[in-house]
Formats: C-alpha cells, structure tokens, sequence
C-alpha cells in the first residue's frame, strides 16, 4: 500500500490530528454551520446541474477566513490549499492524489458570492451566541469609529478627469473599430500633452488648476457629444459595465462644472473620488498625517476584547450620533449594558442623559460641582474604561489592519469590499476566542 493510501485511508485520524494545530484551534472557534445557515446555498449545489463545485457555504466561509489568517494573494491561497491537508479540511474538504483546484479565482468568486447575501447582523448574532461562554464582563463595553481605507490612488480632481476623458476616447474608438470606421480626428493628443505637462510640475498653482480643469471638461463634453452620435446613429448597445462607468464619468462631468462655472463656495455632495469605486467617498478624520481617508467608516462595538460591527457606512457620519444604538447592540446581543466607554466626541448632552436613564456608569468627564465622597471613586472608574478604550480597543484597530489584511481593502465593489472588512474582523475575533479556547483546555487537563 503506497503512503498517500494510508494518508486517506485514515481520515477521522487525520481530522484529530488536524483539531490539535492552530489552523485546527481556530477552526473550533468559528460556527461554520451556524453561518453556513444564514447564507442560501449556491443554484448548482441544490439543482445538481452543472460543474460540482468544489466547496460549499461551509467551505467558502472557511476559505475567506484563510485568506485574512494568512495573508496571502487569492492565487497563492489556492495554491496552499492544493498541497496543505490541513487548509483542506479548514474548508471541509480533502483532495485525492489525482484533484487539484485550478480555478485562481475562487476566493474572489466566494467573496462576490457572500458578500452580496452578507446580512452583517445576523451573522453577529449567530457569533456572539457562539463565543459567549468564552468571554466574560460581557456587561462592560466601549466604541469608536475608524476608517478601513479601500486601495485607491490619491484622487485629484484633474487626475479624475483626465481619466474619464481617456476611458471615453477609448470606448469610442472601440465602437468605431467594431464597425469598421476610420479613427476619430479629435484634439486628444493635444489635451494628453497639456495633462502630463501639469502633472510634470513640481508647484501646481491654483490658475494652472482651474485653466486645465476648464480644457478637460471641453474635451470630455465634446467626447460625449461624439459618443451619443454614434450610438443613435449606428443603435450600439454597451455593456452592463460600460454603461456604469459612463454614468459615474457623467456624474463627475456635472460635478466638476459646476466647480469650475457654479457656486465653488459650497462643498460637492455625494463627490466622486474614483471611478473604478463610485461608492467611495472621502472621510474626513481629523489626524495630523492623514486629514482625509478613502474607503469604509465602521463604528465599532468591543466587548471583552471581541469586535462587532455597529455601523458600517461608505458615506461619512457622525459616531457621536451611534452611542444608543451601541449600547442597544450590546443588549441585543449580550443583554444588559452596565459599563460603556467612548471617545470624548460622544460626550454630547443627550448621550449623558441615555446613559444616566439607564444606569449605564461611563468614562464622560462629569459637568458640574460633584459630591466629595464621589469625585475620587468615579476618577477611578473613568481611568479604568479609559485604559480598557484606548489599549484594547484602539490597540483592536492596528493589529486587524496590520495582520488581517485590512490596513488597504483590495476589493473591486462595495459588496466585496463589504464582506471583506466583515472577515479581517472575524478572522481576528476567532483567533482570540482560539487562544482562549486553547488555555481552557490546557486548564482542565491540569485539573
């Protein structure tokens, strides 16, 4: 009997085996079924048509969770899965000598599959009932906001244009080569000229700015104008995809002529910052090295160490508003709530009053003379909810954009991109609750 026989031949062996590594350790502390239950199943695997597929909804949770546990591309992910047994059984399956995953896309096609049936509460839910034993002070929580930056490049508001007039120019040379037409003579060379040359400058004055500001939006209008002859003359039909980003191009266009020949006093609402991700928008944050940030805003909701999403907006929003709806998070999912820190931006008039109906003690610099026999028990307090929000909490933020893949999202839309941040935190919620699952263990043999 060869080796590889006995390596499949004793498989509940081998899924012991697999429960005593930390891959194993981390597999103990996510709920697969209890997920796996919140998300409908793939149309293949209930109909039984088509291409088996090679994982289920169990498996495609596990393997999004691998990629955050170990941060690697989703090509190289597949090509770990291939030869390690033990990432294998993580997503439920085990590949003969003969098998062998080829598609370089799974993880993405498993993203854009869950993402677009994540409902985030849920499956919270479905997580703090599983990890509840293994946490304790569950009365005791705090919050705070961050921005999970997506991977775009530093928008400007020539750089945009400049783009969309080049996408234009390509999609209308693309029709016309289709249907056999000479190339367009437009002034496109000159307008490429003029825009290197400005991006060529070291000082970018405020008059260059707004000249060529004015010279793209002729060129992108006159492109437009170029693009709706053709079409009505020769009835051409774009893509799904194509038809999007001339929309989200069109929305800049007004956007930028308005800057350039309306009220500039006001700021732009709704404004473009990618046209790749027309759902982006800017986050002003306040920070000395970074005032500005791309991507999602989450307001988040920590108890005994373990993060859970409370809001999640790709609009910017004001997290002094969401201290109710946290502390209704924490009843929600742990019951009672009598313990609650947050930054000073929470500290308004009617948060304090919330929390003073409700009996909920907090870290708010108290208004007002205060009774001597109290002033020094609740300086005490405040400084231990203090510490528990500024080290756990704050510390909760880097090691999930250092070590989970979330310090630059490389999602391509607002589902992925969605369902992407919602697994870097469960990834790092899971190996915590392993940890813990680990010295309880260790615990009992000892006893």
């Amino acid at each position: 009997m060869t080796m590889t026989n006995l390596l499949f031949s004793h498989e509940q062996l081998l899924h012991q085996r697999f429960l005593q590594t930390d891959l194993g350790q981390l597999y103990l502390a996510v709920p697969f079924e209890r997920l796996a239950s919140q998300i409908p199943a793939p149309k293949q695997k209930t109909s039984g048509l088509g291409c088996k597929p090679w994982l289920d909804v169990k498996g495609g949770i596990g393997l999004l969770i691998l990629k955050h546990y170990t941060n690697l591309s989703d090509e190289m992910l597949v090509e770990r899965i291939n030869t390690d047994w033990g990432m294998q059984m993580f997503c439920g399956i085990l590949l003969k000598p003969t098998e062998l995953i080829k598609d370089r896309n799974l993880p993405s096609k498993w993203r854009g599959y869950i993402g677009r049936r994540l409902d985030i509460d849920k499956l919270q839910k479905e997580l703090a009932q599983y990890w509840n034993p293994w946490m304790g002070q569950t009365n005791i929580s705090s919050e705070d906001a961050t921005c999970y930056e997506s991977r775009i490049e530093y928008p400007t508001d020539i750089k945009l244009l400049w783009q969309g007039c080049n996408y234009m120019y390509l999609l209308y040379q693309q029709y016309r080569k289709q249907l056999k037409l000479r190339k367009s003579r437009t002034n496109y060379d000159k307008y490429k000229k003029l825009f290197l040359g400005y991006q060529r400058c070291k000082k970018k004055s405020k008059r260059k700015e707004k000249k060529l500001r004015k010279q793209l939006l002729k060129i992108l209008h006159r492109l437009f104008e170029l693009g709706i002859g053709l079409k009505k003359k020769y009835k051409i039909h774009l893509s799904h995809k194509e038809r999007k980003r001339v929309n989200t191009i069109l929305t800049l266009y007004n956007q930028q002529h308005k800057k350039a020949y309306g009220d500039n006093s006001k700021p732009i609402k709704n404004r473009i910052v990618s046209l790749w991700k027309p759902y982006i928008r800017p986050i002003v944050r306040g920070k000395e090295v970074k005032p500005v940030e791309f991507g999602a805003k989450v307001n988040k909701l920590q108890v005994d160490g373990i993060s859970f999403i409370q809001h999640f907006s790709y609009d910017a929003f004001n997290e002094g508003t969401q201290l109710k709806n946290a502390v209704e998070k924490h009843k929600e999912l742990f019951g009672g709530c009598t313990h609650h820190s947050a930054d000073a931006i929470y500290a308004t008039n009617s948060n304090r009053k919330y929390c003073t109906q409700n009996n909920i003690v907090n870290n708010f610099v108290p208004k007002g003379k205060q009774k001597e026999h109290h002033i020094e028990q609740s300086k005490i307090m405040r400084g231990a909810l203090n510490r528990q929000r500024g080290t756990v909490l704050e510390g909760s933020f880097g090691n999930e954009k250092n070590h989970y893949l979330l310090a630059k999202v490389d999602a391509r839309n607002e589902y992925t991109e969605k369902c992407w941040i919602f697994f870097g935190m469960l990834t790092a919620n899971a190996s915590i609750i392993s940890q813990r699952i680990t010295a309880a263990q260790q615990h009992a043999r000892a006893a």
